[in-house]
């Protein structure tokens, strides 16, 4: 192997450790005992239990899933295989989101963010693995990371959607209905829920899309679709999740960075200055 297949095992089969081992010892330290704090902790928002007992095992399923994807790229940059880095991208991308999230609910309740240990470390095998390994331009890499962040950011919005819309469910007490514009917020929760993961997916699948496939055109039209779905459906959940906290909410992130993100893909010039091929090795 040459110095760059070393640096690629290297960085793979820690992330395969962290993924597997990391993530199942995470997941057992922390799923009942932060089910209870959110039940207990007044800084908690109301129904977050409910979202860290159905989504944190989906969280760890990403997690092993990553890290069993490192695991089999490990395998390849030590086989001298052309997928090696694809795999190690994919799992890199799954392994950032399940470090990330768990993060959030931890730092609300004011506890140690734990899953921080996924994450930073694949934060910097990202920033390794694709400029250093795999010598693609620092620029292509940052655009990327602003894709990889866009992705998270969606999909935090649909899992806010679902805790939402737990707060103002639709009553049956009159006949016929009374409209209440708080069960209508209900239902602006309800039916861009799905819509936001669709937009994490898009721009999970631009990420990895930047980096192995660079030159291909459905890369920047997929970009172009989904920065649309993200300004859809991003304004609409943070705005009523604003009017239901009567304050400024931090889900207007995701929509923000999709109508930036909508602009590079709109202008094929600049995004041609942003999106390159790696470097050719002497």
């Amino acid at each position: 192997m040459d110095y760059n297949q070393r640096l690629g095992f290297l960085l793979s089969f820690v992330g395969a450790v962290i993924g597997i081992v990391g993530g199942l010892g995470l997941f057992i330290f922390t799923y009942e005992p932060y089910i209870l704090e959110e039940m207990t902790n007044l800084a908690a928002e109301s129904g977050c239990e409910v979202i860290i007992k159905d989504y944190l095992p989906i969280i760890f399923d990403l997690s092993f899933i990553g890290g069993i994807l490192f695991a089999l790229s490990a395998y390849g940059f030590y086989t001298n295989e052309e997928w090696s880095v694809s795999l190690a991208v994919v799992g890199n991308t799954l392994c950032l989101l399940a470090g990330f999230w768990p993060m959030i609910p931890a730092m609300q309740m004011g506890l140690i963010p734990v899953w921080g240990i996924i994450f930073l470390p694949n934060l910097v095998i990202f920033l390794v693995l694709t400029h250093y390994v795999e010598n693609i331009p620092w620029i292509t890499v940052l655009f990327a990371l602003m894709t990889g962040i866009a992705y998270v950011m969606c999909f935090l919005n649909g899992v806010a959607s679902t805790n939402r819309m737990g707060l103002y469910p639709p009553s049956s007490d009159s006949y016929p209905p009374i409209p209440d514009p708080l069960v209508t917020l209900h239902a602006v929760f309800k039916g861009l829920q799905r819509v936001n993961w669709i937009a994490a997916i898009g721009f999970g699948i631009v990420t990895i899309g930047i980096l192995r496939r660079p030159n291909k055109e459905w890369v920047r039209i997929l970009a172009l679709g989904t920065a649309l779905l993200g300004i859809v459906a991003g304004y609409p959940v943070a705005t009523a999740s604003s009017i239901s906290f009567n304050k400024f909410s931090m889900f207007f992130m995701a929509p923000i960075l999709a109508t930036v993100l909508l602009v590079i893909p709109l202008w094929p010039t600049l995004w041609k200055r942003l999106v390159k091929a790696p470097k050719e090795t002497s």
